[in-house]
């Protein structure tokens, strides 16, 4: 009697990364401050209930972007 064994799929190596991943989130994220950005500039915006409101999102969208490069500053200077 012969046991036959389930075809395995490759593991990923630890150390293999897809740049392509990479440019997908910059992409969203671009489309996604990008649309904030565009809503503040609005008279009436499409995401917020006042134009007020727009803005204040947009900038804590930006807040946010410059708190991840600091971090990521950070993390490249970091022994």
């Amino acid at each position: 009697m012969a046991t036959t064994t389930a075809p395995q799929a490759p593991s990923v190596k630890a150390d293999e990364f897809d740049r392509k991943d990479l440019t997908r989130m910059f992409a969203r994220l671009r489309h996604e401050v990008g649309g904030l950005v565009d809503d503040a500039q609005r008279t009436r915006p499409f995401y917020a209930k006042s134009k007020e409101e727009a803005t204040a999102k947009r900038d804590a969208a930006i807040k946010v972007l410059n708190e991840l490069a600091d971090r990521i500053d950070t993390l490249k200077k970091q022994d």
